[in-house]
């Protein structure tokens, strides 16, 4: 291991795509890397990554009042998210950006609608499903318009400012959702779903209106596997039940080619560890608005309202957490992420050996870090994957994203058969455990050489 090289504190590069550089940037020129339909892509933060999630899992126990349905219908929505590459691909190979882009939104729009009108857990799963797919659809489609259409110089600025109005949804929807936790889940869901309206008007403002030429198409298609993914993690990304917010790399052969030969390695380490702290992590985000109402007394309209404190608070981490990956190294980073949040979890699991009446401070700070270390874990983790590899960051970026769907969809789904089993306390420590292991994991998570 080079500690050195991890601890030293490396000046400013000399280019723009440092994440404090391009901030100014885009601070200095908002108008400039902004487009009309960005404001649709804050739309679907509202509601898909603020009011949804909190939402849903109240409503559904309140209609079978079986916690575990919460469990297959959120890890269905998780498989759903999983079809980020299938547009992807049919965006590239067909130039249906904008067919796609919008039928996203409506896709999401009506799975959402329908929810409240079901009564089985078939049909919710089969909702879930569609709104997985169709946010999903959405949110890959939004960041392709830009790397397949806009000048390459640009694509990080862009990109960044997508981010932080998705970032800026998710905590107006967290607001939102508090406001109908007392009960109106239905109504709090249908208006989830008219939020998405104005979206598929607000989408179609300032779109590419014809399709890259032959030329172009041979030109950039697929460059965006080329961005620097390390100015991409200082900008929001969301942190939910689903968690999968990287729709840039997707899973390819290339990497899975190497998999069998990296296990070993630094990066297939790394690799592991990333893959247990999301599937510890799994349960907690798919059950959190129930699990601290029953076990800590913390109700859904005060679990939503620090959900959105801690997410506005982790905006701004997003780009300390970079400065601190520069100076300090993104494995000590990344292993202080870990720790955070490892204490958020000690807290929660705490909690249970005193009365129910005095578990809410345990709750309230220990749901606090666990959000706050978010920005950390995903921008040094962003780093590592990078750093750690020894071949291409595409490659490397894809491996490093299905760990993390793969892991949220299968720790979502064992979720429910721990909490039916042992109840909530099981989710803490099953969270306890996953980040456990890949503290331990990450023990030599220091890159072998620097980049900037």
């Amino acid at each position: 291991m080079n500690n050195a090289s991890d601890a030293s504190a490396a000046p400013l590069p000399p280019t723009s795509n440092h994440p404090l550089r391009l901030l100014r940037q885009v601070l200095a020129a908002p108008q400039r890397y902004t487009r009309p339909w960005y404001f649709a892509y804050l739309l679907l933060g509202i509601v898909t990554a603020g009011m949804v999630p909190v939402l849903l899992p109240l409503m559904m126990v309140s209609v079978s009042h079986q916690l575990s349905s919460v469990a297959y219908v959120m890890g269905v929505y998780d498989l759903g998210l999983l079809t980020s590459p299938l547009w992807g691909v049919l965006a590239e190979r067909h130039k249906l950006y904008r067919s796609l882009f919008l039928g996203g939104f409506l896709l999401a729009a009506v799975a959402i609608a329908v929810f409240p009108f079901m009564r089985s857990l078939s049909g919710w799963m089969l909702a879930a499903f569609a709104l997985g797919a169709g946010s999903s659809g959405a949110s890959t489609i939004a960041s392709l318009l830009i790397v397949d259409f806009e000048p390459a110089n640009e694509w990080n600025p862009r990109i960044g400012i997508l981010q932080s109005f998705n970032g800026a949804g998710q905590v107006l929807g967290l607001l939102l959702a508090g406001g109908f936790s007392h009960g109106s889940f239905s109504a709090g869901l249908w208006l989830a779903a008219i939020f998405l309206l104005p979206a598929l008007v607000l989408g179609k403002v300032g779109l590419p209106l014809a399709s890259l030429s032959p030329h172009e198409t041979g030109k950039r298609a697929h460059r965006h596997h080329l961005i620097d993914v390390r100015a991409l993690a200082v900008f929001p990304r969301i942190n939910l039940p689903s968690g999968i917010g990287f729709h840039l790399h997707a899973l390819n052969m290339g990497g899975l080619r190497r998999l069998p030969f990296i296990l070993g390695t630094p990066f297939g380490r790394f690799l592991l560890s990333w893959f247990m702290l999301a599937l510890g992590v799994a349960g907690f985000f798919t059950y959190f608005p129930l699990m601290l109402a029953h076990s800590y007394a913390l109700d859904s309209h005060l679990s939503s309202l620090v959900y959105a404190l801690a997410a506005a608070v982790g905006i701004a981490l997003f780009v300390l957490a970079s400065r601190w990956s520069t100076q300090f190294g993104a494995g000590r980073v990344y292993r202080f992420g870990l720790w955070l949040r490892l204490v958020g979890f000690l807290l929660l699991v705490l909690a249970f050996l005193v009365p129910l009446s005095d578990r809410i401070a345990f709750a309230v700070i220990g749901f606090a870090l666990i959000v706050v270390a978010w920005p950390i874990l995903s921008v040094s983790g962003t780093a590592l994957a990078a750093q750690l590899a020894s071949f291409s960051e595409g490659a490397a970026m894809g491996l490093f994203n299905a760990a993390l769907a793969l892991a949220t969809v299968i720790g979502a789904f064992a979720s429910g058969p721990l909490m039916t089993a042992f109840g909530f306390w099981s989710i803490a420590v099953m969270g306890l455990i996953g980040i456990g292991f890949a503290i331990v994991l990450a023990t030599d998570t220091v890159p072998s050489r620097t980049q900037d």
